[in-house]
């Protein structure tokens, strides 16, 4: 199902939509209950914890891509010091935006 109108996610307030509004944007327009997206909502992010744990890479729709980084342990100079440092290994989360979110950037006059 899509969005029956768009004027209906448009808001004047400046600030960023809660999870509770958007829950109820969205089951306004989709005629679904809002415990029911709630729990789509819970599904879709125990999924992309699974697969990020399964495979390090999960795709965002439309938006992007996240995916897992692992960097290694390394050997280091403090710059004002001299001192030599071990900086440990990490894992990051990183995350690339569609080829669509960055074209619609580009029409952004903020």
């Amino acid at each position: 199902m899509g969005v029956k109108s768009v004027e209906k996610l448009v808001i004047t307030n400046t600030k960023p939509l809660t999870k509770k509004e958007i829950f109820k944007l969205i089951s306004g327009n989709a005629n679904i209950a809002e415990s029911v997206i709630r729990d789509i909502f819970d599904d879709y992010t125990k999924l992309l914890f699974s697969e990020l744990d399964r495979c390090g890479e999960f795709k965002l729709l439309d938006l992007g891509k996240i995916k897992i980084s692992h960097t290694d342990a390394r050997l280091g100079t403090n710059p004002l010091t001299g001192e030599k440092t071990v900086f440990k290994s990490k894992t990051k989360l990183k995350f690339s935006f569609s080829k669509q979110c960055k074209e619609f950037a580009d029409t952004l006059y903020i």
